[in-house]
């Protein structure tokens, strides 16, 4: 596909964030760094670009994430119907406002008006969420959350004997430290470790290498089938693939909406949230030796066989969008 990259990388969004406003209020935690980060550093200077790109794409359908403000003002200058897509689970609606409420004046600046989206795709399945958090709106199409793959077989992986855990921090932490105490301490409780990382990253004790192995970057539908458990930041990338698999957790949050996905998932029952990655080793034990664990990860997979996959949330989305104009304004 073709992608039009306008305005700074997010690290240097992330980086300008924390300039602004000092401390650790850079975006990557919820709070007055996230709603300055999504909804004034990534659109200053670039708005009018990236209409620009858009206008000559001549879409029919803008689709954006739930905390992203350039989709919805690109949708309102185009005249054209938006779609949001969920990253997460539900977020605080005083952020999400907050963080609309801060791109106003890039709306007034082109005198046009945020509209409502016409559908909201979900792939955070009701299964992990309060009777209160839960969303029975109409426009609401639920996605049934499937584990990245790709084409092409790859480097073979270990299998190792005896119980596995996968180890991976995603896409959005990068902590070595951090990394490296996880590993140790998981391997130090006899279980054999895949960690997403480089080959010779890890600076790992010699009495336990012979149970951690370096894999690299493998696609979760690849890495996840074979372990036993998931240990990761609780990103929800890996929180959802791990549970479209039935595999149980342990989960040691970082950033942005991981605390929230740990805790969910740690009240279902299908994972164990820890504050220091030196109880991992603890963690993944009891995880693996409680198949109350396993048998609640296996059932939410079975639950979310149910919903709607890609391609036909797709369809049902397109659809909804054919001969829809921009939607009443909000």
């Amino acid at each position: 596909m073709d992608v039009f990259e306008v305005g700074p990388s997010i690290l240097e969004a992330i980086a300008e964030t924390g300039r602004r406003l000092g401390g650790d209020q850079d975006g990557t935690k919820p709070g007055p760094g996230a709603v300055e980060l999504f909804g004034a550093v990534r659109l200053d200077g670039v708005v009018d670009e990236a209409v620009e790109v858009a206008r000559r794409f001549a879409p029919d359908l803008v689709v954006h994430d739930t905390v992203d403000a350039m989709g919805p003002l690109i949708a309102a200058v185009l005249g054209v119907p938006r779609a949001e897509h969920r990253i997460t689970g539900p977020m605080p609606k005083e952020l999400l406002q907050a963080i609309a409420d801060r791109a106003n004046g890039e709306y007034s600046e082109r005198n046009v008006a945020r509209s409502a989206p016409i559908a909201v795709v979900d792939p955070y399945p009701d299964v992990l969420l309060t009777e209160a958090e839960r969303d029975d709106a109409p426009g609401r199409l639920p996605l049934r959350p499937e584990p990245h793959s790709t084409s092409g077989g790859g480097r073979p992986l270990p299998e190792p004997d005896g119980p596995v855990a996968a180890v991976t921090l995603g896409t959005s932490v990068q902590d070595t430290a951090a990394m490296e105490s996880l590993v140790h301490s998981i391997a130090s409780s006899g279980v054999s470790v895949l960690a997403t990382v480089e080959p010779g990253v890890l600076d790992v004790d010699r009495s336990v290498r012979h149970m951690v192995h370096e894999v690299g970057f493998v696609p979760l539908a690849r890495l996840l089938p074979g372990v036993d458990v998931v240990v990761s930041a609780g990103g929800s990338g890996t929180l959802l693939a791990a549970l479209a698999l039935g595999k149980p957790q342990v989960i040691r949050p970082f950033i942005a909406d991981q605390p929230w996905n740990a805790r969910r998932a740690a009240d279902r029952g299908v994972a164990l949230e820890i504050e220091d990655p030196s109880s991992a080793g603890t963690a993944v034990r009891r995880v693996i030796d409680d198949p109350s664990y396993s048998r609640k990860a296996e059932a939410i997979a079975r639950e979310m066989t149910n919903l709607d996959d890609a391609d036909q949330v797709l369809k049902n989305l397109l659809a909804r969008s054919a001969g829809t104009s921009a939607a009443t304004p909000m």
